[in-house]
């Protein structure tokens, strides 16, 4: 198969994803938080878990807009890389870091979204316990803290009290807002509400000092990330430098590194450089990453 004929080709796929991305948005496909009814990707499976990304994120966006714009834009990448290069090499590895790309974004609107609501649950916590000690049952606790919480909290306890409104008991409610938001304080504070309720403790003290305890734990957590920015700065200069090297000196040698990508041992080369910079970049990242 000629050249001409690939970019051809690869001009084809972007031209139909853009036009796809431009029906998807004329036809008002944007994303909503908790649609009534989820239409063509939103239905499956993994289309309603990027739609709920996408919506955490505050991407008004359906997902076959993203989808359409992301292989739109992956395959003009690819196409311009082949140009530059020559080596079919090129548009591979425009794919592989177009996918990881998006799964690195996916991920980290995942782990904000929860941090978000973590920094939040020592005032939904604070709340709860005046509820509850004012004379107000869980139920309506819960019902009353999802109107007067913050923004994203809100929303996931409007969900609860729909659950519960539905009919559903209030352990399975809060469970399931612990499987949809995995993290430790939610869990604790969960499972502090439950022991309690089942004992007849004294829930609204409980709550009280776990508020406090939490407030500890985030206000060290938020020490804890700024002691270790310099380290994060670093994973991402360790991945910034190399590509910037690349482009430097394809710009003072034109057609070195496709000369060079033109032979196994280049592509050998190529591989084992991805390999070890993802490693380092995924090994800072790691060290420096800050665990509730």
């Amino acid at each position: 198969m000629s050249p001409a004929l690939v970019a051809q080709g690869a001009a084809a796929a972007a031209a139909v994803c853009v036009v796809a991305s431009v029906r998807a948005f004329a036809a008002g496909h944007v994303g909503r938080l908790h649609p009534p009814v989820r239409r063509g990707l939103a239905a499956t499976a993994r289309g309603a878990r990027l739609a709920d990304t996408l919506s955490r994120a505050g991407i008004a966006w359906a997902p076959e807009l993203v989808v359409a714009t992301a292989l739109g834009a992956t395959a003009v990448g690819a196409i311009g890389v082949w140009a530059l290069f020559g080596s079919v090499v090129g548009p591979v590895v425009v794919v592989a870091a177009a996918a990881g790309a998006a799964r690195a974004f996916l991920g980290s609107v995942e782990r904000r979204y929860v941090t978000r609501i973590a920094a939040q649950l020592p005032a939904i916590a604070q709340q709860l316990a005046s509820g509850v000690a004012a004379g107000l049952s869980l139920r309506q606790a819960i019902t009353r803290t999802a109107a007067d919480a913050p923004e994203p909290a809100a929303a996931e306890l409007r969900s609860v009290a729909a659950d519960l409104a539905l009919g559903a008991r209030v352990d399975e409610a809060l469970d399931r807002m612990v499987s949809r938001l995995p993290n430790p304080d939610l869990a604790v504070m969960v499972t502090a509400i439950l022991v309690q309720r089942r004992t007849g403790g004294n829930m609204a003290r409980a709550l009280g000092e776990l508020a406090v305890r939490l407030e500890e734990r985030t206000a060290l957590a938020r020490e804890l990330r700024g002691a270790t920015a310099q380290a994060r700065a670093t994973a991402w200069m360790v991945a910034a430098l190399p590509v910037l090297g690349g482009i430097a000196f394809e710009l003072a040698a034109p057609g070195a590194i496709g000369r060079t990508l033109g032979h196994g041992i280049g592509v050998v080369v190529l591989g084992v450089s991805v390999a070890l910079e993802v490693a380092g970049f995924v090994l800072v990242r790691r060290l420096a990453r800050v665990e509730p």
